[in-house]
């Protein structure tokens, strides 16, 4: 008989927890990631968690952190007691957290660094940040370069606002241990904004990421059993018939309460690449017309009775995402809802979810990798030029400068280029083509430690300018970093 799931309130924090003995789970589990950052504190919530394990050590029992999307988890296995006493230790390092040491800020900086060098120093946009930009959940794969740059009064507000017992949640693979006696500041209420997605048509975009990505939006009840059909069809088509791929990776990321973003993520080698996004979007549109095998429709549910045929035990991880979709104010979805749903569907009705699905159709692929415009014309999908350098014609009722703000051009030491910088835009002047960055769209400008200067736009567009490579560089700086508002530059690490 499976275990039953109990809901309790601890100090005002609803805990999940199991009638089990033993070792157990405890998670401290708040309702706030990485779709809650705003783009020139990209890190923050990563950094956070950071600092809180180091404030309680030294800590004896298995313990860790994670930030996801949704949530910070904070989290520890052994003797209930023990669990019980991490926990105890990170909530006082939440309530104390306005007495934060300078130094811990700058040794947690350098151990993010060392875990992930490329995201702390780079935009890393994905397919969440093509589709939604950098608001809300497309903040989940911008990149974090603004961490270097984070303050302590940041922190500060940032704990203040998120880390308090009305967004926090507990889960115990066993019961609510005695010696627990968390206290977190009570907050105020909190709210999640998810804006619309920026491409709402079929769309193809060049990335800096190597292989090709599918991705759709579909109903959240389905996401998993349509992610798993896909896989089985891509696999069969591109590995097994084809030998052009080895694997395919399939993601579902909750976009609100009724709909999720399914992402498919396909391998080929760089000279494989076109023969791989060809035969992708192929086997989607085969799909929609001829429907989903039967095989596929078996594989699917197969993967499904896998990942939720437990009957004596709950799984942690299914504890965890009762309390994130509590926290989130999201239904949960109901195991054997989600199995009987499984054995029910058919291709048919399969089918007519990809088929409703198709036109939130996104593809990306390896922009090193020369896609002919013959090619681009025949797979049917408008090519989003995915650039923070926009081509255009200088605009002839260009706006005039202002006073304090002169029109100055600079020329590249090594190339017949021109920068030339308006009050409302930096152009790029060659062999008489303009590109355009608009001032309006950056969202961060990145003041580089090595003195180059980084823009990223909403869309998660950015561009590296070298100074050095232009005349009065030092100069053209000054000017770059006045055109902004002082609130969106931030101090990055060197690229």
């Amino acid at each position: 008989m499976m275990q039953m799931v109990h809901t309790t309130f601890h100090k005002g924090i609803t805990s999940f927890w199991l009638d089990r003995d033993g070792l157990c789970t405890g998670t401290l589990i708040f309702g706030v990631g990485m779709r809650d950052e705003p783009p020139m504190l990209a890190g923050i919530t990563h950094l956070v968690e950071h600092v809180l394990l180091r404030l309680v050590q030294p800590v004896t029992v298995l313990h860790g952190g994670t930030v996801t999307t949704d949530s910070l988890q904070l989290y520890a296995v052994g003797k209930p007691d023990d669990v019980a006493g991490f926990l105890n230790a990170i909530a006082d390092a939440v309530s104390t957290f306005q007495e934060l040491p300078d130094e811990v800020i700058a040794l947690e900086k350098s151990v993010l660094e060392a875990e992930d060098p490329h995201k702390f120093s780079n935009v890393s946009s994905g397919l969440l940040t093509y589709r939604y930009g950098t608001s809300g959940v497309g903040a989940a794969q911008f990149g974090a370069p603004a961490t270097t740059g984070l303050t302590k009064a940041e922190l500060i507000e940032w704990a203040c606002r998120w880390l308090t017992a009305g967004n926090a949640a507990l889960t115990f693979t066993g019961p609510v241990p005695s010696a627990l006696g968390i206290r977190l500041p009570a907050g105020g209420p909190v709210s999640h904004h998810q804006d619309p997605p920026l491409i709402t048509t079929p769309t193809l975009i060049k990335s800096r990421k190597q292989g090709v990505a599918l991705s759709l939006l579909v109903s959240s009840q389905d996401a998993d059993l349509l992610c798993e059909a896909l896989r089985y069809e891509l696999l069969t088509r591109l590995r097994h018939a084809a030998g052009i791929i080895y694997s395919v990776e399939n993601f579902t990321t909750a976009i609100d309460n009724d709909q999720s973003q399914l992402d498919l993520i396909l391998d080929p080698v760089r000279q494989k690449t076109i023969p791989a996004l060809k035969e992708g979007i192929n086997t989607l549109r085969g799909l929609v017309d001829a429907g989903f095998s039967e095989n596929a429709v078996q594989s699917a549910r197969h993967a499904l009775t896998a990942e939720l045929g437990w009957d004596e035990y709950v799984p942690q991880d299914h504890l965890d995402q009762l309390a994130i979709d509590a926290l989130l104010g999201r239904s949960s979805r109901d195991r054997q809802e989600l199995l009987d749903r499984a054995t029910a569907i058919g291709s048919a009705e399969l089918t007519k979810i990809l088929r409703t699905s198709i036109g939130t159709l996104i593809v990306a692929f390896d922009d090193s990798v020369k896609l002919s415009k013959a090619d681009a014309g025949s797979l049917g999908l408008a090519m989003d030029r995915y650039e923070i350098w926009q081509r255009t014609k200088e605009p002839k009722n260009r706006q005039s400068p202002v006073e304090g703000q002169p029109e100055n051009t600079w020329r590249h030491k090594s190339s017949p280029t021109t920068l030339v910088l308006t009050p409302t835009h930096l152009m790029s002047q060659n062999s008489g083509k303009t590109k355009t960055i608009s001032l309006a769209d950056v969202a961060v400008v990145g003041d580089r430690s090595c003195g180059c200067i980084s823009l990223m736009d909403q869309r998660g567009r950015s561009s590296d300018l070298n100074m050095d490579e232009w005349k009065a560089g030092k100069k053209l700086r000054k000017q770059l970093l006045d055109a902004f508002p002082p609130e969106i530059i931030r101090p990055f690490p060197e690229d």
